[in-house]
Protein backbone atom coordinates (compact mmCIF):
# COMPACT_ATOMS: atom_id res chain seq x y z
CA UNK A 1 0.00 0.00 0.00
CA UNK A 2 1.56 3.21 -1.16
CA UNK A 3 1.35 6.54 1.16
CA UNK A 4 -1.42 8.13 -0.93
CA UNK A 5 -3.36 4.84 -0.97
CA UNK A 6 -3.33 4.86 3.30
CA UNK A 7 -3.51 8.33 3.21
CA UNK A 8 -7.34 8.36 1.41
CA UNK A 9 -8.15 5.34 3.62
CA UNK A 10 -7.57 7.17 6.61
CA UNK A 11 -9.50 10.12 5.43
CA UNK A 12 -12.73 8.18 4.27
CA UNK A 13 -12.66 6.08 7.93
CA UNK A 14 -12.23 9.68 9.14
CA UNK A 15 -15.28 11.11 7.08
CA UNK A 16 -17.59 8.19 8.12
CA UNK A 17 -16.89 9.17 11.93
CA UNK A 18 -17.10 12.71 11.36
CA UNK A 19 -20.15 12.81 8.60
CA UNK A 20 -23.04 11.62 11.17
CA UNK A 21 -21.56 14.40 13.68
CA UNK A 22 -22.16 17.04 11.32
CA UNK A 23 -25.47 16.03 10.53
CA UNK A 24 -26.35 15.79 14.69
CA UNK A 25 -24.93 19.00 14.81
CA UNK A 26 -27.11 20.50 11.44
CA UNK A 27 -30.28 18.89 13.77
CA UNK A 28 -29.11 20.72 16.85
CA UNK A 29 -29.17 23.70 15.01
CA UNK A 30 -32.17 23.46 13.79
CA UNK A 31 -33.73 22.71 17.32
CA UNK A 32 -32.12 25.60 18.62
CA UNK A 33 -33.71 27.77 15.71
CA UNK A 34 -36.64 26.52 16.47
CA UNK A 35 -36.58 26.78 20.13
CA UNK A 36 -35.34 30.39 19.80
CA UNK A 37 -38.09 31.12 17.86
CA UNK A 38 -40.50 29.56 20.24
CA UNK A 39 -38.73 31.16 23.04
CA UNK A 40 -38.92 34.82 21.39
CA UNK A 41 -42.70 34.35 20.68
CA UNK A 42 -43.55 33.48 24.60
CA UNK A 43 -41.21 36.49 25.56
CA UNK A 44 -43.13 38.46 23.31
CA UNK A 45 -46.68 37.00 24.69
CA UNK A 46 -45.33 37.70 28.59
CA UNK A 47 -44.48 40.97 28.04
CA UNK A 48 -47.89 42.08 26.65
CA UNK A 49 -48.91 40.46 29.85
CA UNK A 50 -46.94 42.07 31.85
CA UNK A 51 -47.74 45.47 30.39
CA UNK A 52 -51.29 44.55 30.79
CA UNK A 53 -51.18 43.69 34.26
CA UNK A 54 -49.22 46.99 35.15
CA UNK A 55 -52.12 48.80 33.14
CA UNK A 56 -54.46 47.33 35.43
CA UNK A 57 -52.92 48.19 39.09
CA UNK A 58 -54.14 51.62 38.43
CA UNK A 59 -58.07 50.81 38.00
CA UNK A 60 -57.20 47.46 41.11
CA UNK A 61 -56.64 50.14 43.25
CA UNK A 62 -59.30 52.21 42.42
CA UNK A 63 -61.38 49.13 42.92
CA UNK A 64 -60.07 48.57 46.21
CA UNK A 65 -60.66 52.15 47.33
CA UNK A 66 -63.85 52.24 46.57
CA UNK A 67 -64.46 48.42 47.98
CA UNK A 68 -63.17 50.07 51.33
CA UNK A 69 -65.17 52.78 51.19
CA UNK A 70 -68.00 50.56 51.17
CA UNK A 71 -67.10 48.51 53.62
CA UNK A 72 -66.79 51.42 56.00
CA UNK A 73 -69.98 52.91 55.06
CA UNK A 74 -71.27 49.19 56.01
CA UNK A 75 -69.68 49.03 59.04
CA UNK A 76 -71.06 52.69 60.25
CA UNK A 77 -74.41 51.64 59.05
CA UNK A 78 -74.33 48.00 61.08
CA UNK A 79 -72.77 50.28 64.20
CA UNK A 80 -75.94 52.98 63.99
CA UNK A 81 -78.19 49.98 63.80
CA UNK A 82 -76.96 48.74 67.07
CA UNK A 83 -77.45 51.82 68.80
CA UNK A 84 -81.21 52.27 68.02
CA UNK A 85 -83.11 51.17 70.87
CA UNK A 86 -84.84 47.73 70.10
CA UNK A 87 -88.22 49.29 70.62
CA UNK A 88 -87.44 51.90 68.52
CA UNK A 89 -86.90 49.94 66.01
CA UNK A 90 -90.03 48.93 63.79
CA UNK A 91 -93.29 48.38 65.65
CA UNK A 92 -94.09 44.46 65.76
CA UNK A 93 -92.11 41.36 66.39
CA UNK A 94 -89.30 40.70 65.49
CA UNK A 95 -86.64 37.36 66.34
CA UNK A 96 -83.43 38.51 67.80
CA UNK A 97 -80.50 37.85 64.82
CA UNK A 98 -78.85 35.02 66.95
CA UNK A 99 -82.53 32.90 66.17
CA UNK A 100 -82.53 33.93 62.76
CA UNK A 101 -78.94 32.56 62.37
CA UNK A 102 -79.86 29.66 64.08
CA UNK A 103 -82.56 28.78 62.30
CA UNK A 104 -81.17 29.73 59.43
CA UNK A 105 -78.44 27.00 59.94
CA UNK A 106 -80.95 24.17 60.93
CA UNK A 107 -82.77 24.75 57.52
CA UNK A 108 -79.40 24.76 55.72
CA UNK A 109 -78.88 21.22 57.35
CA UNK A 110 -81.96 20.05 56.99
CA UNK A 111 -81.81 20.79 52.94
CA UNK A 112 -78.18 19.27 52.64
CA UNK A 113 -79.01 16.06 54.64
CA UNK A 114 -81.99 15.58 52.46
CA UNK A 115 -80.45 15.78 49.48
CA UNK A 116 -77.21 13.42 50.29
CA UNK A 117 -80.02 10.97 51.58
CA UNK A 118 -81.82 11.04 48.42
CA UNK A 119 -79.10 10.82 46.36
CA UNK A 120 -77.09 7.82 48.63
CA UNK A 121 -80.11 5.61 47.68
CA UNK A 122 -78.95 5.00 44.50
CA UNK A 123 -75.48 4.16 45.75
CA UNK A 124 -76.91 1.69 48.41
CA UNK A 125 -79.10 -0.30 46.48
CA UNK A 126 -75.50 -0.47 43.89
CA UNK A 127 -73.52 -1.39 47.02
CA UNK A 128 -76.45 -4.04 47.41
CA UNK A 129 -76.17 -5.40 44.18
CA UNK A 130 -72.73 -5.60 44.42
CA UNK A 131 -72.53 -7.32 47.79
CA UNK A 132 -75.14 -10.09 46.65
CA UNK A 133 -73.14 -10.45 43.26
CA UNK A 134 -69.74 -11.28 45.16
CA UNK A 135 -71.69 -13.99 47.36
CA UNK A 136 -72.79 -15.70 44.67
CA UNK A 137 -69.70 -15.19 41.78
CA UNK A 138 -67.79 -18.51 42.66
CA UNK A 139 -70.83 -20.39 41.63
CA UNK A 140 -71.78 -17.72 38.57
CA UNK A 141 -70.54 -19.96 34.87
CA UNK A 142 -67.98 -18.51 32.86
CA UNK A 143 -70.25 -16.39 29.93
CA UNK A 144 -71.85 -14.76 33.09
CA UNK A 145 -68.56 -13.39 34.32
CA UNK A 146 -67.04 -12.45 31.00
CA UNK A 147 -70.21 -9.89 30.68
CA UNK A 148 -70.25 -8.55 33.86
CA UNK A 149 -66.41 -7.67 33.90
CA UNK A 150 -66.93 -6.29 29.91
CA UNK A 151 -69.88 -4.26 31.56
CA UNK A 152 -67.51 -3.24 34.42
CA UNK A 153 -65.08 -2.53 32.02
CA UNK A 154 -67.12 -0.15 29.81
CA UNK A 155 -68.38 1.63 33.10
Amino acid sequence: MNPASAQHAALRILLEDVDPLLQRAEEAAQTLTKVRGELDADLTTLGSLVQQSLDAQPLMLEAGRKLSASAARIEAAMQDSALVPTKARASGARLPRWSVCAISATMSAVIVSGTIWIGSRDVLEQARVGRALMSVWPSVDASTKTKVSERLGKS
